[in-house]
């Protein structure tokens, strides 16, 4: 797996770790084998964003934070794995983007 080279290469951060559908890796896995060696930043989709229903996506932030910060390890970094640049946010994406810092916020 690339992972294991990123890592042998003494890699500080992993930036960005994109669960599927898009990406191909869950946040889980990427903390138990390699959270010891680096920050890992990311595994909030700008697709989930955009289109998922606010309770639905809360559920996707709540798992994030979850999954990111369980155990020991070097940190985590909840954000998005792109941004949608240069295009106006719909009234859902906006209100998903104030979701996560709800969330946060209530820790």
């Amino acid at each position: 797996m690339i992972l294991d080279d990123i890592v042998a290469m003494g890699t500080d951060g992993l930036d960005l770790i994109e669960p599927p559908s898009q990406g191909d890796v869950e946040l889980a896995y990427v903390r138990e084998r390699y959270g010891q060696d680096m920050a890992l930043f990311g595994n909030l989709e700008v697709s989930d964003i955009e289109n998922l229903p606010t309770e639905q996506f809360s559920e996707k932030v709540k798992r994030a934070l979850t999954e990111g910060t369980s155990g020991s390890g070097r940190g985590f970094v909840l954000m998005p794995s792109s941004c949608p640049c240069g295009r106006e946010l719909s009234a859902l994406a906006l209100r998903n983007y104030e979701k996560i810092l709800e969330i946060v916020g209530s820790l």
